[in-house]
């Protein structure tokens, strides 16, 4: 893309009154076979003393500006060259002055890289009188910065009659605000469609912003270009010029078709999280399909599509052209997320403690017990035997499925025994394997 080098133009955002003096009546006066113009100040303002102002001109020559020179009462007060020396045209430049009082005799003078010169000059009072009201200047700088194309690059191709909208990102770098009063203008090649000017968003100096145009592509084939520059709200161009260069093909296709890109962001996910799938322009086809696990569909190109896969999924773009095709694969990863961190068990041990039975009735005894179970290999039960003097069993209980505690818990349990001799009784809490996790033992009936 051609783009030209950054301009920036000085604007009067003021209430302007004449002064009535024959001295600043004529028009600049301008002389030589360089094109010299002097955009700010115009023929007659009037200064403060001791103020800075910024004298803007432009020239013009063949071969380009080679330097421009600023005198003021034919003393000279600076010279300025195009950026890296080259000769430059049309070539725009601010230079300044602090003013003095008294009338005064701007005069810029260019010189073009074939040595012709060219100057043109204003008259000014500074701090003088007059008696009638001043022209009071406010200025501002316009300046403005391609940083690139956001879409449709140079070369892109566009269908016939396609409707499209050519975007491109550029930065306020002058100290004026773009306000509704700015657009964007077209300044060769043709619109296709767009209005001219068109409309810019409103933008603060220093501000990065994307400004767009809304084109169509003409039914003939070929290679196009729209030019476009920045007009500020007085009419003055400014800034690069920036271009929309597309090819229009031959209606239908011809040959193997052409996927630009294809692919999923992000291109791993985890399992509940979406994803888009991009794919760019599609040449030389007559028709684009997307396969998915639900089936292949037609779409249009560029395109996305926004998607929650639970598994890995691969999906299919396809072209075709005249029975011919062409497939990308574009794969998206799913993970399934963590398993939830068991909560450990407590620190305390797991403990039991049997006071002495007591005897409640022919074939039955009551023994007190106290426990505390940590959850270890849940559910588990507390199990329960009596043993005479000899050590044979004579009854036993269970428990089950007893909760987590955390602290010692006192229950009573009730030992079937058809002796009064039940000398002894052991205790265990059991998990759900059936190994005891831990065990005591208490007096039975004496």
């Amino acid at each position: 893309m051609n783009k030209s080098p950054v301009l920036v133009v000085v604007l009067l955002c003021a209430f302007v009154l004449f002064t009535p003096a024959p001295a600043f009546g004529a028009p600049a006066l301008q002389v030589g076979g360089t094109q010299v113009v002097i955009n700010n100040p115009v023929n007659g303002m009037s200064f403060q003393t001791g103020q800075t102002i910024g004298i803007a001109s432009t020239s013009s020559a063949a071969g380009g500006i080679a330097f421009v020179q600023l005198f003021v009462d034919n003393v000279a007060i600076t010279t300025s060259s195009p950026a890296n020396g080259v000769p430059t045209s049309p070539f725009f430049v601010i230079q300044y002055w602090t003013t003095t009082p008294g009338y005064h005799t701007i005069t810029v003078k260019s010189t073009s890289s074939q040595g012709v010169t060219g100057q043109a000059s204003v008259f000014i009072n500074v701090g003088g009188g007059g008696g009638g009201a001043t022209r009071t200047p406010n200025p501002c700088v316009v300046g403005a910065r391609f940083l690139g194309d956001v879409n449709y690059p140079d070369g892109s191709q566009i269908q016939p009659g396609t409707a499209f909208q050519k975007t491109w990102q550029m930065q306020n770098t002058g100290s004026c605000i773009w306000i509704s009063t700015y657009g964007i203008f077209n300044v060769g090649g043709g619109s296709f469609g767009a209005s001219s000017p068109s409309s810019i968003p409103y933008t603060q100096p220093g501000q990065t912003v994307n400004i767009s145009v809304n084109m169509v592509a003409p039914q003939q084939p070929g290679t196009y270009r729209s030019v476009w520059q920045l007009r500020a709200s007085n009419g003055a161009l400014f800034g690069p010029q920036v271009d929309a260069q597309f090819v229009v093909p031959q209606a239908g296709c011809n040959g193997i078709p052409q996927i630009t890109n294809f692919y999923a962001s992000p291109s791993t996910i985890q399992r509940g999280q979406a994803t888009t799938l991009v794919w760019g322009a599609v040449y030389n086809s007559d028709q684009v399909k997307l396969q998915t696990p639900a089936g292949s569909s037609p779409v249009t190109a560029p395109g996305q599509a926004v998607l929650a896969p639970q598994v890995t999924t691969s999906y299919v773009l396809t072209a075709f052209c005249l029975g011919q095709r062409v497939d990308s694969v574009a794969t998206v990863y799913v993970n399934n997320p963590q398993p939830p961190t068991p909560t450990p068990p407590p620190s305390q041990q797991n403990s039991i403690f049997l006071s002495p039975a007591q005897q409640v009735g022919f074939g039955a005894v009551n023994v007190p017990v106290q426990y505390f179970y940590n959850n270890l290999n849940a559910p588990a039960q507390i199990q329960l035997t009596a043993y005479n003097r000899f050590g044979q069993v004579v009854g036993n209980a269970n428990v089950g499925a007893i909760p987590y505690s955390p602290q010692f818990t006192t229950i009573t349990i009730s030992v079937p025994s058809g002796y009064q001799n039940a000398v002894t009784v052991q205790g265990c809490i059991v998990d759900r394997t059936g190994s005891p996790l831990t065990c005591g033992q208490g007096l039975g009936i004496r």
